[in-house]
């Protein structure tokens, strides 16, 4: 791990801090890590040691409300009691905290990974300028359960048995070339672990920097939380953070 890591606060208040996750850095600890193990939430202690105290859903994740992959960067917001948190939950539950990310791809995959339902859109990148949405029930898959695999209301019942029920809507447009890559832009309210990930290789474009799902090897992966959208937790003022 790179002890030169800084944290980045892109916001603050009284009730909730907003900060900018560096690639590679873990967004929280796991329960059995040792407390020195470098994280983003150990950082924001540092200076704001107030945050520790919140005990969330998992108490040593302390006021952090939602994770990134290890390997993505952008935005998190944390909170700084415990009633920030609470209402944060809620207007999480209401699907009111809209999330959007900027994702890179080198080619367009036509071969479907082990264990991916048959894709049922329409390629939305050829028809410049058209949004579409990604929708699925989602499954852990893989050993250890490490990956996840969408899942249609029409799929075999042993792999609907197998999800949590939730139906999760990735709305995805596509934004341009960067360099020798093309850039997507995915918007989300509810989230699922890996869903960014799994619903644009599904799609046929794998995150550049993500061989779990068979994109291009990197540096880091082309996955980064540009925009958060939702009420404040006490005040109820929208709410509108950008990178």
């Amino acid at each position: 791990m790179n002890n030169t890591m800084q944290l980045e606060l892109v916001y603050e208040d009284h009730d909730i801090l907003v900060v900018n996750k560096q690639a590679n850095l873990p967004t929280v600890p796991l329960k059995a890590d040792p407390k020195d193990k470098l994280t983003l939430l150990g950082l924001v202690a540092r200076a704001f040691p107030e945050v520790l105290e919140v005990l969330g859903t998992n108490a040593w994740e302390g006021g952090v409300l939602h994770r990134l992959d290890t390997a993505t960067s952008g935005l998190v917001v944390i909170a700084r009691t415990k009633e920030a948190y609470a209402s944060l939950q809620a207007i999480q539950k209401a699907d009111l905290f809209i999330k959007e990310y900027h994702a890179l791809s080198h080619s367009y995959q036509t071969t479907l990974l082990p264990g991916f339902p048959p894709y049922p859109y329409e390629d939305p990148f050829i028809c410049k300028g058209k949004e579409i949405s990604i929708g699925s029930l989602f499954r852990r898959y893989g050993d250890h359960r490490k990956e996840v695999r969408p899942v249609l209301s029409d799929s075999p019942r042993h792999l609907l048995d197998k999800t949590t029920g939730t139906w999760y809507l990735t709305k995805v447009w596509y934004s341009g070339p960067v360099g020798e890559s093309q850039q997507f832009t995915c918007r989300l309210s509810s989230g699922f672990r890996h869903q960014v990930r799994s619903h644009l290789a599904w799609s046929g474009w794998p995150l550049d920097g993500d061989t779990v799902y068979k994109g291009i090897e990197a540096e880091n992966m082309a996955l980064k939380a540009v925009v958060l959208e939702f009420p404040h937790p006490i005040t109820t003022d929208p709410m509108e953070i950008r990178i």
